[in-house]
Protein backbone atom coordinates (compact mmCIF):
# COMPACT_ATOMS: atom_id res chain seq x y z
CA UNK A 1 0.00 0.00 0.00
CA UNK A 2 0.96 3.57 -0.50
CA UNK A 3 0.41 7.01 1.03
CA UNK A 4 -1.90 8.07 2.19
CA UNK A 5 -2.74 4.42 4.01
CA UNK A 6 0.79 3.63 4.13
CA UNK A 7 4.25 4.90 5.02
CA UNK A 8 7.64 3.83 5.30
CA UNK A 9 9.33 4.74 8.93
CA UNK A 10 12.67 3.47 7.98
CA UNK A 11 14.91 0.24 8.46
CA UNK A 12 12.29 -1.54 6.85
CA UNK A 13 9.48 -0.21 9.04
CA UNK A 14 5.98 1.10 7.81
CA UNK A 15 3.23 2.51 9.20
CA UNK A 16 -0.39 1.78 8.57
CA UNK A 17 -2.89 4.49 8.83
CA UNK A 18 -6.21 3.58 10.20
CA UNK A 19 -9.17 5.97 10.94
CA UNK A 20 -11.71 4.56 12.88
CA UNK A 21 -14.64 6.80 14.04
CA UNK A 22 -13.27 9.92 14.98
CA UNK A 23 -9.88 7.89 16.39
CA UNK A 24 -7.06 7.65 13.71
CA UNK A 25 -4.80 4.47 14.63
CA UNK A 26 -1.75 3.76 13.63
CA UNK A 27 0.06 0.42 13.62
CA UNK A 28 3.77 0.00 12.79
CA UNK A 29 4.49 -3.34 10.98
CA UNK A 30 7.36 -5.01 8.56
CA UNK A 31 8.23 -7.64 5.80
CA UNK A 32 9.56 -10.55 6.97
CA UNK A 33 10.71 -14.35 4.63
CA UNK A 34 7.73 -16.02 2.68
CA UNK A 35 5.69 -12.83 2.34
CA UNK A 36 5.05 -12.50 6.43
CA UNK A 37 3.55 -9.64 7.21
CA UNK A 38 5.03 -9.01 11.16
CA UNK A 39 2.90 -6.28 12.90
CA UNK A 40 5.01 -4.45 15.85
CA UNK A 41 2.93 -2.26 18.05
CA UNK A 42 0.16 0.56 17.63
CA UNK A 43 -1.17 3.28 19.50
CA UNK A 44 -4.06 5.62 19.09
CA UNK A 45 -2.64 9.11 17.45
CA UNK A 46 -3.34 11.71 19.64
CA UNK A 47 -1.04 14.34 17.97
CA UNK A 48 -0.08 15.72 14.80
CA UNK A 49 3.26 14.20 14.82
CA UNK A 50 3.74 10.55 15.60
CA UNK A 51 5.88 10.04 18.99
CA UNK A 52 9.37 9.19 18.56
CA UNK A 53 8.84 6.78 20.99
CA UNK A 54 6.06 4.39 19.29
CA UNK A 55 8.99 4.46 16.01
CA UNK A 56 11.82 3.43 18.18
CA UNK A 57 9.89 0.90 20.10
CA UNK A 58 8.39 -0.27 16.17
CA UNK A 59 12.31 -0.80 15.35
CA UNK A 60 13.68 -2.26 18.75
CA UNK A 61 10.60 -4.62 18.22
CA UNK A 62 11.55 -5.75 14.88
CA UNK A 63 15.52 -6.08 15.55
CA UNK A 64 14.31 -8.76 18.14
CA UNK A 65 12.07 -10.78 16.34
CA UNK A 66 14.90 -10.96 13.30
CA UNK A 67 17.35 -12.04 16.22
CA UNK A 68 15.00 -14.80 17.84
CA UNK A 69 14.16 -16.23 14.47
CA UNK A 70 17.48 -16.20 13.34
CA UNK A 71 18.92 -18.06 16.83
CA UNK A 72 15.60 -19.84 17.37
Amino acid sequence: MREPYSKHIGNGVFELRIKFAKDICRLFYFFYVDKRIIVTNGFVKKTQKTPRREIELALQYKTDYERRKRYG
